[in-house]
C-alpha cells in the first residue's frame, strides 16, 4: 500500500521575521528519513507584529516570503542538490490573524480540492488567537486521500486551563471550511492572507472532524506544566538541565507527569480525538534569548529558561488515528508516526520548533456506516455555530479597525505615512482657503 509522508513543523515566531539562514539550516534535521517529505506544513504563531497580522494581506507577504526562501534553501541542503531550481512547490499561505499555515508539495499536480477555514478565539473573536486550516485531496496515481491541517494558538498563562479549554471549543464551533477551487490550477497559490468569501457547504462536512479526512492539529496550545506561576527560587532549584539524568527527579521528564494537555485530554475536555506521539525532548518554552543558538540539545550545558515561567510543552502537533470502520476492513493500515522532536532554539524567538514525520497510507476513508462509538468523526464534541460566518465577518472588521489603528500609531512605516496624510491635509486646506479668499 502506497503511503504518503508528511513533514509537520509548528514554531511561535515570536513576532518577529525569521532568520532564513538559521530556519533554513535546521528546518529538515527533526527528519528521520534521509529523504525529503512529500509534503511540508508549516504552523506558524505570532507570524509578525500585531498590527500586521491583523491587516493582512500584502502586509504579511514579507513574512510567509522568508519562509518560502528557507523551505527551498534548506530542502536542496538537506537533499544536496546543486542547482537552484525548487525542489518544493508553495501550494498555499493563509493567516487567520497571528497565525498562519504554509503547504508544501513535492509535486504540485497531485494537490486538488482545496478547501480552507480559520477562527478567531482572542478579544473580540479577532486573530491574536485562533486557528487558520487547509484541506484537500492527495492523489498518487488512481489512490487518494484527504487531509486536514489547522494550525492554532490558544490562550497563554499558567493559569487559563479552563480559557483553553473554550478556545478549542471555539475552534471546532467557528472554524468552518469552504470550497475554493475544484482544482488547484497551476500558478494559484498567493501569499495574501485572508481566502475569498465562505461559502455554505454540509456542517459536518464543513467542521475539522470531517468524517472522511485525516485530521492533523499543530500550534502553540499553551498547555503549561503548572496552574501557577514559578516561585522566585524554582529557576534554581527545580528548573530541569541537560545534565540531570533520566532517573533524577530533575528531569525533564518529571515535569511532563503535570503536562495540562494530556491531563485535559484523558479527561474528554479538549483535542477530542487526538492522539500525539511519545514525547522524547526537553519542553519547548520558555526560553531566554541567550547563546548558543542552533544547538543541538546534547551539545547543551544549560538551558537558558525564563524564570518567570514553568518549562513547558506549549508547541505540539496531534493527529486522528485511523478510524475503525478503516481498520476494521483492512487491519495492515496503519498510520505510522517515524520521529517526533524539538528543533534547537533559534535566536528570534523564546519557544522551540516541534516537528513531525509521518506516513500516512494513501485510501480514501469511506463514510461511516451505522457506526457506533466516540470517534468524533462520527460524534463531533460540539455543533457547527450556526452563526459563524456573521461572527467571523464581524470580527474580520475589527481586525481592520484595530490593526490600521494600531499600525498608524505604533509602527514607523505607519507613523510617517500618517504624518504625510496630515501634511497632505493641512496643506490642502490651506491651499483651498487661499483660493477662497482671492
Amino acid at each position: 500500500m502506497a503511503a504518503l509522508t508528511l513533514y509537520v513543523v509548528t514554531f511561535n515566531c515570536g513576532l518577529r521575521p525569521i532568520d532564513t539562514e538559521a530556519f533554513a539550516s535546521q528546518l529538515f534535521t527533526g527528519l528521520h528519513s534521509s529523504n525529503l517529505p512529500d509534503l511540508l506544513v508549516l504552523s506558524l504563531q505570532e507570524i509578525a507584529p500585531l498590527p500586521q497580522a491583523l491587516i493582512g494581506g500584502s502586509f504579511l507577504v514579507p513574512f510567509f516570503e522568508k519562509f518560502c526562501h528557507a523551505v527551498q534553501k534548506g530542502s536542496r541542503t538537506y537533499a544536496n542538490v546543486e542547482d537552484n531550481g525548487p525542489t518544493y512547490a508553495p501550494i498555499a499561505a493563509r493567516n487567520l490573524g497571528m497565525t498562519g499555515i504554509m503547504v508544501f508539495a513535492k509535486d504540485p499536480s497531485r494537490i486538488q480540492d482545496i478547501e480552507t477555514g480559520g477562527v478567531g478565539v482572542g478579544l473580540w473573536e479577532m486573530g491574536n488567537k485562533g486557528a487558520v486550516a487547509i484541506r484537500f485531496t492527495y492523489h498518487q496515481g488512481s489512490a487518494s486521500t484527504e487531509l486536514t491541517f489547522v494550525a492554532a494558538h490558544l490562550a497563554a498563562m499558567e493559569w487559563e486551563l479552563q480559557r483553553r479549554n473554550e478556545d478549542w471549543k471555539n475552534i471546532v464551533r467557528g472554524l468552518v471550511f469552504s470550497s475554493t477551487t475544484s482544482k488547484r490550477k497551476t500558478g494559484s497559490t498567493s501569499l495574501s492572507g485572508e481566502e475569498r468569501p465562505l461559502l455554505s457547504i454540509s456542517p459536518h462536512d464543513a467542521s475539522i472532524y470531517k468524517p472522511t479526512s485525516h485530521l492533523f492539529v499543530a500550534g502553540d496550545l499553551n498547555y503549561r506544566t503548572s496552574v501557577l506561576s514559578p516561585s522566585p527560587t524554582d529557576h534554581i532549584d527545580i528548573f530541569p538541565q541537560p545534565h540531570h539524568p533520566p532517573d533524577s527527579s530533575l528531569h525533564f521528564s518529571s515535569l511532563f507527569e503535570s503536562d495540562q494537555l494530556n491531563q485535559e485530554r484523558f479527561a474528554g475536555r479538549t483535542l477530542h480525538g487526538l492522539t500525539e506521539a511519545e514525547i522524547t525532548f526537553p519542553p519547548t518554552y520558555k526560553y531566554n534569548s541567550a547563546e548558543p543558538f542552533l544547538t543541538p540539545d546534547d551539545e547543551l550545558k544549560k538551558w537558558p529558561w525564563a524564570r518567570h515561567r514553568w518549562p513547558s510543552w506549549c508547541d505540539r502537533i496531534l493527529y486522528l488515528p485511523l478510524p475503525t470502520w478503516v481498520t476494521r476492513s483492512q487491519p495492515s493500515l496503519s498510520i505510522t508516526a517515524h520521529k517526533y522532536t524539538a528543533l534547537p532554539l533559534f535566536p528570534t524567538s523564546d519557544h522551540r520548533a516541534v516537528t513531525l514525520e509521518i506516513s500516512v497510507p494513501i485510501v480514501p476513508i469511506p463514510p461511516p456506516k451505522d457506526e457506533e462509538g466516540d470517534d468524533p468523526r462520527i460524534k463531533p464534541p460540539f455543533e457547527i455555530n450556526v452563526d459563524w460566518k456573521r461572527k467571523r465577518e464581524r470580527a474580520r472588521q475589527l481586525e481592520l479597525v484595530v490593526g490600521f489603528a494600531l499600525y498608524f500609531t505604533t509602527t514607523k512605516e505607519g507613523g510617517t505615512v500618517a504624518a504625510a496624510v496630515l501634511v497632505g491635509v493641512v496643506g490642502a486646506y490651506f491651499a483651498i482657503r487661499a483660493m477662497v479668499e482671492m
